[in-house]
């Protein structure tokens, strides 16, 4: 069954980079822009932490090693599952009809059907980052913790985009719940306190997407990995259950405009 999914997502995601690849110039140019804008972001820490060595325990060994799982992770959701920002938008104006059709999983389908060649961009920045300063030994944690938070990541995408058929659009509730995901992410964990740091873990989920994995990264500790799996666990199911709950509804209201 696993296999099957994996062969599946697979697929798409040759089929989206090969569709990419027919206007080869902007497909180059969306990665490399990306790529760029990375490299700025790192350019500004490293001028930073010249006058501010250590911000709350944190150096800039740790920014790369967050860069390294950030890029990388919201890099794998927008090559595989490059729908993950645009779910509430797709549900308001009813193109959920075509993924009701299919034999997959709606959900599945609707997410690895396209593909953020900008991704890519950050993908290859984020692997860069960490064959330079992540050592080999510790490759298959940082593997597993980069899964992890992009489960996390499109999780938490679908549950904002889900809202869709309960509030009627949550499309700008999405994005902007998205991109401060990523902007939260984008800072030394360590800056946060007291309820703030509560937040960033259970609510807007930053914590578990860099905060933890680099701690991880910096003293490995089972727990604090068992915490960040049972996390990414329970978000992913709960995305699932209100997705499709919000299928249900999508389904009947559907029906009821026909009977009309």
């Amino acid at each position: 069954m696993v296999a099957k999914m994996l062969k599946f997502i697979w697929s798409y995601v040759k089929i989206n980079i090969q569709s990419g690849m027919e206007y080869r110039w902007n497909f180059m140019l969306q990665v490399v822009s990306m790529f760029l804008n990375d490299i700025i972001w790192l350019v500004f820490w490293y001028i930073f932490f010249k006058k501010f060595p250590i911000i709350n325990d944190w150096g800039f060994i740790d920014i790369l090693l967050m860069y390294a799982v950030l890029t990388v992770s919201v890099g794998i959701a927008g090559v595989v599952f490059g729908n993950y920002l645009e779910i509430a938008r797709i549900i308001k104006n009813g193109g959920l009809d075509f993924y009701l059709s299919l034999p997959k999983s709606e959900l599945m389908h609707l997410l690895v059907s396209n593909c953020r060649f900008t991704a890519l961009g950050d993908l290859i920045f984020g692997f860069i980052i960490a064959i330079g300063f992540i050592s080999p030994i510790k490759w298959p944690l940082f593997i597993l913790l980069c899964t992890l938070a992009t489960i996390i990541v499109v999780s938490f995408s679908v549950i904002l985009g889900a809202l869709s058929f309960f509030i009627g659009s949550s499309t700008e509730l999405s994005r902007n719940g998205i991109f401060g995901l990523y902007a939260t992410s984008s800072y030394p964990f360590s800056i946060f306190q007291g309820m703030t740091k509560v937040i960033l873990l259970f609510i807007i989920p930053a914590g578990f997407v860099t905060g933890v994995p680099v701690a991880l990264l910096k003293t490995f500790n089972w727990t604090q990995l068992g915490y960040m799996i049972l996390f990414t666990i329970v978000l992913a199911v709960l995305a699932r259950i209100l997705f499709r709950k919000g299928i249900k509804r999508y389904e009947s209201g559907n029906a009821i405009v026909a009977r009309v």
